[in-house]
C-alpha cells in the first residue's frame, strides 16, 4: 500500500435540529459578527432566518449575502467577499447547497486573506489563513461541506476548480430538518451526484486510500438503500438523514481521493446549457461507466456486493453490469434525464462540449482509463 494524506473538517455534527446550535460553535471560535452566505430560494423558506435567529439570539452580529446563484461566478464570490470585508466579519456561515458553500469557502478565506481570486484557480495556490467557517448542507448530494474543493465559474465563463486545504472547514452540520422541503427532482438529481462522488472515489485513478474506499462503501449503501424512499416521501426524516450522511460520507472519500471523467464530462453541460452539476452527471454516468469497465469490472464488483441484494462472490462480470443495469434503471426511475435531447442539446453541439470536456484534464487524468478526444465523443453520442 502507499502512502496516503487525509483531510477531514474539525468536527461533523449529525442531528435534526442541530443548526440551531450553530452559535455555540462560533462562540467556541471567538466568532462574534458572522456572515451568512445563501441564496434567495432558502430566504423564502425561511432557513436563512432561522440561523441568523439562532445566532443573534446568543449574541453575534449578523450579516447576510443571500444573492448566490447556481454555478456561481467569480462576481458573485467578489461581491460576498467585499461584503463581509466592508462589516468586518470574523467568521462565515455557508447555509445551502454545493454553491452557497463553495462561495462561503472562498469568502471565508478571502476576507481573512486578501489575494487575486484567479490566482487561486487549479491545486493548493491559496495563501495565507481563512475565518473560522461552519458548512451546513440542505441538499444530500454536493457533499461540498467535507471537500477542501470550489467550483465557480470563472469570468471567462468555465468551470473553474479550487483546490486548497484552507477550504475545509472547521464544522459541519448536518440538520435533515433543513432538507424535508426539498422537491423529488432535487432531491434525485443531488442524490445521484452523491453516488458519482463514491463511485469515482472507490475507482479513482491515483489517489485511491483505504479510508476513502470506506467512505465510498458505506456512502453508496446508505444512498442506494434511500434515495427512492427520499424522493418519494419527502418527509421521511430518517431517509433524509441517511441521505444527508452519505452525502457527506461520499464527500470526505471523493475530497481525499478524486472524481474523474464522469465529473470533467459533465462540467460542460452546466455552464453552457444550464443543466444541473447533479442532472448533467446522472447523464453520462453510464456510458462512462461501461467506458472504465475494461480496468473497473472488480471494482464495480466490490461495490455491487455491497449495494445490491443477492450478489455474492462470483462472477466480477455479472456483478459489474448488474450495479451498471441497476443505475441505468435508477436514473429515469427517480425522474431524471439520461438523454441530451430534453435539454435542447444536438449533434451540432457537441464540438463544443468535447472541447469543455478536454479542458478539465487534471480530472480526466484522475480517471481510472484516461479517455481521449474521441472516446469522450462515444460517450455524448451514447446520450444524444
Amino acid at each position: 500500500m502507499t502512502g496516503f494524506q487525509f483531510r477531514a473538517p474539525g468536527t461533523i455534527v449529525a442531528q435534526a435540529g442541530s443548526s440551531l446550535l450553530i452559535a455555540d460553535d462560533f462562540a467556541l471560535r471567538f466568532a462574534r459578527k458572522i456572515l451568512i452566505v445563501s441564496d434567495q430560494t432558502l430566504v423564502g423558506l425561511g432557513m436563512v432566518e432561522r440561523i441568523e435567529k439562532a445566532l443573534r439570539l446568543k449574541g453575534a452580529d449578523v450579516v447576510v449575502f443571500a444573492d448566490v446563484e447556481p454555478e456561481p461566478s467569480a462576481e458573485t464570490v467578489r461581491r460576498a467577499t467585499a461584503l463581509g470585508s466592508e462589516h468586518r466579519v470574523d467568521g462565515v456561515v455557508g447555509l445551502g447547497g454545493g454553491s452557497p458553500m463553495d462561495v462561503a469557502k472562498l469568502v471565508a478565506l478571502l476576507v481573512a486573506t486578501p489575494q487575486p481570486l484567479e490566482g487561486l484557480y487549479g491545486v493548493d495556490r491559496a495563501q495565507g489563513v481563512r475565518l473560522p467557517l461552519v458548512l451546513i448542507p440542505t441538499t444530500a448530494g454536493t457533499g461540498s461541506e467535507a471537500t477542501r474543493v470550489s467550483v465557480i465559474t470563472s469570468d471567462a465563463h468555465d468551470k473553474a476548480p479550487i483546490l486548497a486545504p484552507q477550504l475545509v472547514c472547521d464544522t459541519v452540520i448536518l440538520d435533515a430538518e433543513l432538507t424535508l422541503g426539498l422537491p423529488p427532482k432535487v432531491t434525485a438529481a443531488t442524490g445521484v451526484d452523491a453516488m458519482v462522488h463514491a463511485i469515482e472515489s472507490y475507482t479513482s485513478g491515483v489517489r485511491k486510500n483505504p479510508v476513502s474506499d470506506r467512505l465510498a462503501l458505506q456512502a453508496l449503501a446508505l444512498l442506494f438503500d434511500n434515495i427512492r424512499r427520499a424522493v418519494t416521501h419527502g418527509g421521511d426524516i430518517d431517509a433524509r438523514s441517511s441521505m444527508l450522511t452519505g452525502s457527506m460520507l461520499a464527500g470526505l472519500a471523493f475530497a481525499n481521493a478524486s472524481v474523474g471523467a464522469v465529473h470533467a464530462i459533465a462540467y460542460p453541460l452546466g455552464p453552457q446549457f444550464h443543466v444541473s452539476h447533479g442532472g448533467s452527471n446522472a447523464v453520462v454516468l453510464v456510458p462512462v461507466m461501461r467506458f472504465n469497465m475494461p480496468e473497473a469490472t472488480t471494482l464495480y464488483a466490490q461495490i455491487a456486493r455491497v449495494v445490491l441484494p443477492g450478489i455474492a462472490s462470483g462472477d466480477d462480470h455479472a456483478a459489474a453490469d448488474r450495479l451498471v443495469h441497476e443505475l441505468e434503471t435508477l436514473i429515469p426511475e427517480v425522474g431524471l434525464e439520461n438523454r441530451l435531447s430534453p435539454f435542447g442539446i444536438r449533434e451540432s453541439h457537441l464540438p463544443d462540449l468535447i472541447e469543455g470536456a478536454l479542458r478539465q484534464q487534471r480530472i480526466l487524468s484522475y480517471n481510472i482509463k484516461l479517455p481521449g478526444r474521441d472516446d469522450i465523443e462515444a460517450v455524448f453520442r451514447a446520450v444524444l
